[in-house]
């Protein structure tokens, strides 16, 4: 018996994000990409730091984001 298995080509969490305004942070892509971050993950990276951003306004510090974008890139594929 073959086996066929299924890829696919979309953002799982699009649907997720669909219709949500997200807050500017105080880091940019390109200081993301400064620290080490795959120009790959700057994107999701920038949206999850938005929606922390938005749960917790203290969060906004640019010293704060580079650790938690650096937590959040490495739990991403």
């Amino acid at each position: 018996m073959k086996r066929s298995s299924l890829i696919y080509g979309f953002n799982p969490h699009a649907l997720c994000s669909a219709g949500k305004d997200f807050v500017p942070v105080a880091i940019t892509p390109r200081e993301l990409g400064r620290i080490g971050i795959p120009a790959r993950k700057v994107e999701r990276v920038m949206q999850e730091l938005s929606r922390l951003v938005q749960a917790d306004p203290a969060l906004d510090d640019p010293a704060v984001l580079a650790g938690l974008a650096r937590q959040i890139a490495a739990q991403l594929l």
